[in-house]
């Protein structure tokens, strides 16, 4: 994915503006991980990166399983037997 890459410093509860209508708050702060709330219209997915896999993951077995090939879907699985 392209584009700008713009890096801020935020205290829980400053807020920065994507565009006109969505808006990224911190919500919590630890050592380890920040917590964020993200607020943007219906129309605009906001989606955890890890999860987009996942989800390319299920689409492809339920191709699998849709068109009937139960052990590809297990190869994909590494449950295939050798």
């Amino acid at each position: 994915m392209g584009g700008a890459v713009l890096v801020v410093r935020r205290r829980v509860g400053e807020t920065i503006v994507i565009g006109d209508s969505i808006e990224v708050t911190i919500i919590e702060i630890s050592p380890t991980r920040v917590k964020l709330g993200v607020m943007a219209p219906r129309e605009v997915s906001v989606t955890r990166q890890e999860t987009l896999a996942v989800a390319a993951d299920n689409r492809r077995a339920a191709g699998f399983l849709g068109s009937g090939k139960v052990d590809g879907v297990l190869r994909m699985l590494g449950r295939a037997e050798a």
